[in-house]
């Protein structure tokens, strides 16, 4: 369909009854209603169905050969040096030879750039290695205080790098209900085999300015001049499980980080860039139709093209007409990256004359995720970081509870999921595009959501039963559980996006009852 009409090949299937061949021009219906109407049912107008003979003429096929191999030797020797009043010392020393190689071979279809979606992809080869050595000591200083210490040296011969990394762990039990843990060291990643000498293809809906939102393709290709990732880690940590009293029972984890990152290994952002450039033209084509250089927007954004130094023509590939055709993103070190937060975990169990219980609570709170690149600085916590070459969706909060019961063979478990809200940063392009397509099936509701710069926070309950037979033949333990995932069939947010949905972050499939059986022999 094309702004709800369909085309003749559509209107001919239809009147048919579902035959193909009745129609000779078909149109694509990219959208849900060509498999459930706007009440979640199967669809039944056919002009709305894509035909499975149009499916097979549109698709496209892309074959490759793979080989990805890595070979190790590992020398690793470990003892007791000697004793001392506080415990034994001990040492471990290793050594370890790594080879890392890769040959990817594309079809010729892909070498010759043939592809609409894709456009194409070349064969590539690769091969990173590695030689490292580490030594390890731990040291009881008390009885009750341990301290671990650990450096590892890592050569990368093709790329000339070389890293030594520290690390230093405390372990402190002042009491037998408490314990107290910290760590220090720095650690290093080399660039991927792909992000050195590969090539990447992603494809996705683009916010163009000049042809409007449309799929395109996305190729990287491997930088071999990539700097290595560094990061200096800070770890801090209290358990406490009191050992009797009104309180024996309760178990609490608290574990605050802090990660430093240099360097980090990423690939530029395709919609940041093509926003950028998107911005450079409009202001061409607005100067343009202001001082009459041009006779009209269109040939504005033809012009911009054509002196090939307005936006980013090297990296953002435009027809004459000033249409997109294609993102080529690079592989490139994000200057840095700021990472704190606090991971809490607690549980109380008890036994009552029905049965023996246990709540949890399990949460991890982002104090900040603040990554530098370039000249932008990007505050990732809360925010859905669609612009943000390094972060990923990142709510603040991510907290489950749970409640477990067992007595004799029977045995329950719920837990609560919750995921906070997050800050879109979908472009009003991408917005645009799908709440028109929501419109036009009459789902008015949800193409306002879209609008809303909120992804709204998403709460699920899965609850299930296990019984166990105990030996039975010859099982030595068998049991039945029955249960429903999300048993209150919470739908998740709406998002901008092919899907409607972030299947990172929550899951769209609704109740789901499920009955399993097990046993070991």
């Amino acid at each position: 369909v094309v702004n709800g009409t369909p085309g003749e090949g559509n209107l001919a299937f239809a009147a048919s009854g579902g035959d193909f061949d009745a129609g000779n021009c078909y149109y694509f219906n990219p959208f849900g209603s060509n498999q459930l109407t706007e009440d979640g049912n199967p669809q039944t107008d056919l002009t709305l169905v894509n035909p499975d003979g149009l499916f097979e003429f549109v698709a496209g096929r892309i074959t490759n050969d793979s080989n990805f191999r890595q070979r190790v030797i590992d020398v690793v020797a470990s003892g007791d040096l000697f004793h001392t009043d506080a415990g034994t010392i001990g040492l471990a020393v290793g050594f370890q030879r790594r080879r890392d190689s890769a040959d990817v071979i594309f079809d010729a279809a892909a070498n010759s750039n043939n592809l609409d979606f894709a456009f194409g992809a070349q064969d590539w080869s690769g091969n990173l290695t590695t030689t490292a050595l580490f030594v390890e000591l731990g040291v009881p200083i008390l009885d009750n205080l341990q301290v671990n210490v650990a450096v590892r040296y890592e050569d990368f011969d093709e790329i000339d790098e070389d890293t030594v990394d520290p690390k230093i762990t405390i372990l402190w039990q002042p009491l037998d209900s408490l314990s107290l843990r910290a760590s220090a060291g720095s650690s290093f990643r080399v660039p991927s085999l792909q992000q050195l000498f590969g090539t990447i293809t992603t494809v996705a809906d683009q916010p163009d300015v000049v042809g409007g939102q449309a799929f395109k393709p996305s190729i990287s290709v491997g930088n071999p001049n990539l700097s290595p990732e560094s990061a200096d880690t800070y770890n801090f940590g209290v358990s406490w499980i009191p050992q009797d009293g009104p309180l024996e029972g309760l178990q609490v984890d608290l574990d605050y980080y802090s990660y430093e990152y240099t360097d980090i290994i990423t690939r530029e952002s395709s919609r940041g860039l093509l926003i950028a450039d998107n911005n450079a033209l409009q202001a061409f084509a607005d100067a343009g139709v202001l001082d009459g250089s041009c006779a009209s927007e269109a040939q504005c954004y033809a012009d911009a093209v054509a002196s090939g130094v307005v936006g980013n023509p090297e990296q953002i590939i435009r027809n004459p007409q000033g249409v997109l055709l294609r993102i080529l993103p690079e592989f490139a070190n994000a200057n840095s990256a700021d990472i704190s937060g606090l991971d809490v975990t607690a549980s109380y169990s008890f036994d009552t004359d029905i049965g023996s219980w246990r709540v949890g609570l399990q949460g991890a709170w982002v104090d900040e995720y603040e990554v530098v690149a370039g000249t932008q600085v990007f505050d990732a916590v809360g925010s859905y970081n669609d612009l943000n070459p390094v972060a990923r969706p990142l709510p603040e909060f991510k907290i489950n509870g749970t409640l477990s019961w067992s007595m004799d063979n029977h045995r329950a478990f719920l837990i609560v999921k919750h995921v906070d809200s997050l800050t879109s940063d979908r472009s009003g392009g991408a917005r645009a595009f799908f709440r028109a397509g929501l419109n036009l099936v009459g789902n008015t509701d949800l193409a306002a959501d879209l609008f809303d710069d909120e992804i709204e926070s998403f709460t699920t309950a899965d609850i299930q039963y296990t019984y166990s037979f105990g030996e039975t033949g010859f099982l030595s333990d068998s049991n039945v559980t029955v249960g429903i995932q999300n048993f209150t069939n919470e739908e998740p947010p709406v998002i901008a996006l092919t899907t409607a949905y972030d299947g990172t972050l929550h899951d769209p499939r609704g109740r789901i009852w499920f009955l399993k059986f097990g046993g070991s022999l």
